[in-house]
C-alpha cells in the first residue's frame, strides 16, 4: 500500500504555454521516504496534487502514466492524505479534537474507535492542547500539527506533505 509509479508522466495546467511537469519518470516503493526539492515554480505542488487525486487530466494536458497502488490517483483517494502549504485552509472544525475526528468519521470509523485514535495523533505529533481547543486560537505551528494528525488518523497509505515545515519551529520541523 503506498506504492506510486509514473511513467515519462507530464502535466500541463489548462491555458498554460509551460508545462509544469514533464517527463517524469518516477518509482516510490511501500515505505520508501521521499522528499521533492526544487524552487518555486518546479511543480512540486502540482505532483503532490496529482499523487492525491485532486488534479486530474481534465485540468489541463497530460502525457504518460501515474498511478498509487495501481490505480488512477483519483480512485486511490481513500489511501492517500495530503497536507497543504497552509494548514488553515484544511481546519474545518472549531475544536481541535473534531477536527481531527472529521475524517474518521466520514470514513464509517466506529465513534468508540475515533476517540483514542484523535488522542493517539494528537499525542503523535506534539500538538500541546487538548482536543477541546478552538481551532481560531492556533499559531501556524500548531495549525501545521492539526493538520498532520487529522491526515494521520486514518493511517493512509501515502502520506504528502507540501512545505510541511513551513510554519514550524526547529523542534516541530525535526518531529516532521
Amino acid at each position: 500500500m503506498g506504492t506510486v509509479r509514473l511513467s515519462g508522466f507530464g502535466h500541463r495546467h489548462a491555458g498554460r504555454r509551460r508545462w509544469a511537469l514533464r517527463g517524469l519518470d518516477l518509482r516510490i516503493e511501500h515505505g520508501e521516504r521521499v522528499a521533492l526539492l526544487g524552487p518555486s515554480g518546479a511543480g512540486k505542488s502540482t505532483l503532490l496534487a496529482v499523487l492525491a487525486g485532486l488534479l486530474g487530466p481534465e485540468a489541463g494536458e497530460r502525457e504518460g502514466t501515474v498511478e498509487v497502488d495501481g490505480l488512477d490517483p483519483r480512485l486511490a483517494r481513500e489511501r492517500t492524505a495530503t497536507v497543504f502549504q497552509d494548514p488553515r485552509s484544511q481546519l474545518v472544525m472549531e475544536r481541535a479534537g473534531d477536527d481531527v475526528a472529521f475524517g474518521l468519521e466520514n470514513r464509517g470509523v466506529p465513534p468508540e474507535r475515533i476517540w483514542p485514535r484523535v488522542d493517539e495523533v494528537l499525542d503523535l505529533v506534539g500538538f500541546p492542547h487538548g482536543r477541546d481547543r478552538s481551532t481560531r486560537a492556533l499559531s501556524g505551528g500548531e495549525e501545521q500539527r492539526l493538520a498532520l494528525a487529522g491526515a494521520l488518523a486514518p493511517r493512509p497509505g501515502l502520506l504528502l506533505l507540501d512545505e510541511p515545515t513551513a510554519n514550524l519551529d526547529p523542534d516541530g520541523a525535526r518531529l516532521v
